[in-house]
């Protein structure tokens, strides 16, 4: 790598994203867009279009009005009764549907029409706090990255909501300081986990402990274990610079990267240059893929993988400015909204 190479997304920014976009455009509201291609509104296409717009620094220009008819739209989608945002698509738990809308809610300064109300069965006491880590475990916790969704999702949208109470915070963080693994900073608590074949951390693992990580953060709290974290989530990239197989990126990248820069960070720049190299490896990547537009079409079918993939992108240029050229600076949106 020379001092003067550059990762451009300019094409991306200004000509691909405007015609992949318009494909989930199904109506004449600001908000009006759908997971799917010539489907309804729905949940996931209005928050990602709006997670995917806020990253590049695209909605600065949004009046009130505009903000005010989006959020409409999304809580449309709430229900009542429990403070749940429904879905149409996606096999995702509700905890990352309500914590993704409220996110999405939080990026143009909106919030939900309605109260968390399914946070009084966990919030009850410290024994109800317990219970709900345990009634997933059988499954979740063997399949942590999508049952992390769960264990990100509901502390996420009562920080965000401002629904949360500081017992509960002091025991979430207690809790996932004492699980987490020694060997690898992620979380391995499920019966899979005992598995020979499974000693050793996998992709999985790191893809589902990214989501915990950016609760810490959010929260102004460190995670365990960073420098084993950093070790662990090297080993995983591929030659590519992906973590994962498909010739696409997106949310798993994201985690990668993720996991690497802020737990460098956290442990005073432990091997600063090697997560650089990651950093580097991956945007080669990155930058060819992108600006490939009959890739970008192909790949990204529905409007929900995007938002992790530019989302990847915005955490690079956050740490290496001088290597990651757009057509205006992009912005975290981890770091204004607890989730993704």
């Amino acid at each position: 790598m020379t001092g003067s190479q550059c990762f451009d997304f300019t094409t991306f920014q200004e000509s691909i994203f405007p015609a992949w976009e318009a494909q989930f455009k199904v109506g004449p509201r600001i908000g009006d867009y759908s997971f799917a291609k010539g489907g309804k509104v729905d949940s996931y296409g209005t928050t990602d279009l709006l997670i995917a717009k806020y990253i590049m620094n695209d909605i600065g220009t949004l009046t009130d009005a505009q903000k005010d008819e989006w959020a409409r739209i999304i809580n449309s989608f709430q229900d009542q009764a429990t403070g749940k945002y429904v879905k149409a698509y996606t096999m995702h738990f509700w905890e990352h549907t309500t914590a993704y809308a409220v996110c999405a809610l939080k990026l143009i300064d909106r919030k939900p029409a309605y109260p968390m109300a399914w946070k009084n069965d966990i919030l009850r006491d410290r024994k109800s706090m317990t219970a709900w880590t345990r009634q997933w475990q059988r499954a979740p916790w063997s399949l942590i990255w999508p049952g992390s969704h769960i264990w990100s999702g509901v502390p996420a949208a009562l920080a965000m909501t401002g629904e949360g109470t500081d017992e509960f915070f002091e025991w979430y963080f207690d809790w996932f300081d004492k699980a987490a693994d020694p060997s690898s900073g992620y979380w391995r608590r499920g019966w899979l986990h005992k598995m020979k074949s499974l000693s050793k951390p996998v992709s999985h693992d790191l893809f589902g402990a990214f989501h915990m990580y950016y609760v810490y953060e959010c929260m102004g709290r460190k995670w365990k274990y960073p420098e084993k974290v950093v070790d662990c989530t090297l080993r995983l990239q591929l030659d590519t610079g992906l973590w994962g197989q498909t010739p696409e990126f997106y949310c798993r990248d994201l985690d990668g990267l993720y996991a690497l820069t802020r737990s460098s960070r956290n442990a005073g720049g432990y091997r600063a240059d090697d997560v650089k190299a990651a950093v580097v490896k991956f945007l080669a990547t990155a930058e060819r893929t992108l600006n490939d537009r009959d890739f970008v079409l192909a790949h990204y079918p529905d409007t929900h993988h995007l938002a992790g993939a530019l989302c990847a992108i915005a955490e690079c240029q956050k740490f290496y400015p001088d290597i990651v050229k757009t057509a205006r600076p992009w912005l975290m949106s981890i770091d204004k909204a607890c989730y993704i």
